[in-house]
């Protein structure tokens, strides 16, 4: 008894009278189901008597390039490679930890997930908002020494001094200037925003910063990005993300 099965992209093809390449568009767009259920890789292999229906909403184009922002927590670790793994891409981009706040209108397809490039890392011990992203124009903009973007970290400060005197001394440890491969960093505003929570901004990308400033102040701090340029991470709790919209912008 032979193997008839033959690769989903060839079947639809053949039924729709359409291309090849077309029939791989819809497939890796989410657009086709095999006897009910969303197929999305064109190599998957199906029989000639497999119900195969397309969406009627279908589009052959390719997927736009995607970009997510995850709240981190503190203590996981980002690997330092060029693209984000695929089992972790999907074990931390999952459908229950989306923000509820995504209007982005991508869905949740393996395309979303493929070849993250993470940007700005943040430390393990560090939370708040990183960036994953398809579009390496996203990436060169966050990372752009010429056109720096400002970034937002919060610093929580165990045994925080509480004399003002005390307080003042601070700000101007943490303001003093920085070097790095032997130039001086863009100056640094430090403010505090409670009894135990300093703010910090400054514009470039060295997620490292804010460590070293809090150390050389001699703080034990629990360091926070909440925003990069025009980005936020606008209410989504640890461990959830959402994509871009089309006209969101750092």
């Amino acid at each position: 008894m032979t193997d008839d099965a033959q690769r989903l992209a060839k079947q639809l093809a053949a039924r729709l009278g359409c291309s090849r390449r077309d029939a791989e568009l819809f497939i890796a767009g989410g657009w086709v189901s095999v006897d009910g259920l969303v197929v999305e890789e064109p190599q998957a292999r199906v029989r000639p008597e497999q119900a195969i229906n397309l969406d009627p909403h279908a589009r052959a184009e390719p997927l736009p390039p995607a970009t997510l922002v995850w709240h981190k927590p503190a203590g996981v670790s980002v690997p330092q490679s060029e693209f984000l793994p695929d089992a972790l891409a999907r074990a931390w981009f999952q459908a229950d930890r989306r923000h509820t706040g995504d209007a982005s209108g991508r869905r949740l397809l393996r395309a979303l997930l493929n070849r993250l490039v993470p940007v700005s890392r943040l430390h393990d011990e560090a939370s708040g908002l990183m960036v994953f992203t398809q579009n390496p124009g996203v990436a060169r903009r966050v990372t752009d020494r010429q056109s720096p973007l400002e970034q937002e970290w919060l610093a929580d400060v165990t045994d925080a001094p509480t004399e003002a005197d005390a307080r003042e001394a601070v700000l101007r440890s943490i303001g003093k200037p920085l070097y790095f491969e032997g130039r001086e960093l863009p100056r640094l505003k430090a403010s505090w925003q409670s009894d135990r929570r300093l703010r910090l901004a400054f514009k470039h990308d060295m997620p490292a910063e804010p460590g070293h400033r809090t150390a050389r102040a001699g703080l034990a701090a629990a360091l926070h990005r909440q925003r990069i340029g025009r980005i936020g991470l606008d209410g989504m709790a640890p461990g959830q993300w959402r994509c871009l919209g089309p006209a969101e912008r750092f």
